[in-house]
């Protein structure tokens, strides 16, 4: 099947084509539809050359008013037929040429006041070509149809119209008149069954060859398409084991890009969703790791504060440890901030006293009086 992108590269029709035919404007996404096509381009350049025929032989018309009318008749007609060929009509425009020309020798033959001649005789071969025709522009089967209608067409005209004297006197060669007339009519009957047999068999090499060529194509076109698929696939895995490497290297914001084949777009999905999902879990551990480094410490610390060495105070890392941290910095500020305990006041150091005298044994003084009684001061001698 023939692509948007494998009709762009086809070359531009010539601008006869593009007038004349319906093959530029209408899809060919089939061979059916390129077969019309096809026919509608060969209908075209036909008539292109029954209007040169028809400027060669002009020169006949010249003195003939009537040869003039007939081919004033066979341009009209022409000039239908590539209306209907345009307008992709193809099968009525191919039965409308292949009339035409049949049309226009007998037209040309009936116009002569002259009658059957032996002249005219050779026009009967020229229908061969309206069977070519009909093979080539309709289905192939079509040329033994317009054989056999041109055959009792040229029986009809020898039989019904006038024979000139030349033909009469030509009969007189043959041992009948049934066998002048066998004589005459069989070369252009047989023509035309020999050329149906001719047409058929080329058409239907050709109509081979394009089904061939089209199979051809329609392969290539799949190992094109085969090829490039195998590299978008190529190129996706290879994007693939990119992004892979990325994870593996701790990069999970990496994410497989768009795939442009749907067995690979649905892997690239399930891909990132996967490591979406793994992302959020390894971010939970990663969390719960460092909390759990941060509990490590923060007991070491207060193992040394309480054993009354200097700890080593872990500091903020983001975690939910960070405002434990808060509150025992508070209580180290507050704890440093508050002033000592402070100690009895001392009495003022006083002069020695003469001790009063020892108290006699009766002395009714508690024990707590007597301890804090100074003992009697020994005797000095004297100087």
């Amino acid at each position: 099947m023939y692509t948007a992108a494998a009709r762009m590269q086809q070359p531009r029709p010539s601008w006869w084509l593009r007038l004349a035919s319906s093959s530029p404007y209408r899809p060919q996404y089939t061979l059916a539809d390129r077969e019309d096509a096809r026919r509608s381009d060969l209908i075209a350049w036909l008539a292109l050359g029954m209007f040169g025929v028809v400027v060669i032989v002009s020169p006949i018309a010249i003195d003939d008013v009537q040869a003039l009318i007939v081919y004033l008749g066979f341009v009209l007609a022409l000039i239908l037929i590539i209306a209907l060929n345009r307008a992709g009509q193809i099968v009525l425009a191919g039965g409308l040429l292949v009339s035409c020309v049949a049309g226009a020798v007998f037209a040309y033959m009936l116009s002569s006041p002259l009658g059957l001649t032996m002249g005219q005789l050779p026009n009967y071969d020229t229908l061969a070509a309206g069977v070519v025709v009909a093979a080539s522009v309709l289905p192939r089967a079509s040329g033994f149809v317009v054989a056999a209608i041109n055959s009792v067409l040229i029986v009809a005209d020898y039989l019904l119209r006038p024979h000139n004297a030349n033909v009469i006197a030509d009969a007189a060669l043959y041992s009948s008149v049934t066998q002048q007339t066998i004589s005459l009519l069989v070369r252009p009957i047989a023509l035309q069954f020999i050329f149906a047999v001719i047409a058929y068999l080329w058409v239907r090499g050709t109509d081979r060859a394009i089904a061939r060529a089209d199979r051809a194509e329609e392969i290539a076109a799949l190992e094109a398409r085969e090829l490039e698929r195998t590299r978008i696939l190529e190129e996706g895995v290879g994007y693939v084991r990119q992004t892979i490497a990325q994870w593996v290297h701790g990069d999970l914001r990496a994410r497989v890009p768009v795939m442009p084949v749907p067995a690979l777009r649905d892997m690239s999905d399930d891909l990132n969703g996967f490591i979406i999902a793994f992302s959020y879990l390894s971010n939970a551990d990663y969390h719960l790791r460092r909390l759990q480094g941060e509990v490590s410490h923060l007991t070491v610390a207060l193992r040394q504060w309480v054993a009354g060495a200097m700890p080593q105070w872990p500091t903020p890392s983001g975690t939910a440890l960070d405002g434990v941290l808060q509150i025992l910095a508070d209580l180290r500020r507050r704890a440093s901030a508050a002033p000592p305990e402070s100690a009895p006041p001392q009495s003022a150091p006083q002069r020695a006293t003469p001790s009063p005298p020892a108290s006699p044994p009766w002395n009714d003084s508690t024990p707590s009086e007597r301890a804090f009684q100074f003992p009697p001061e020994s005797p000095q001698a004297s100087p």
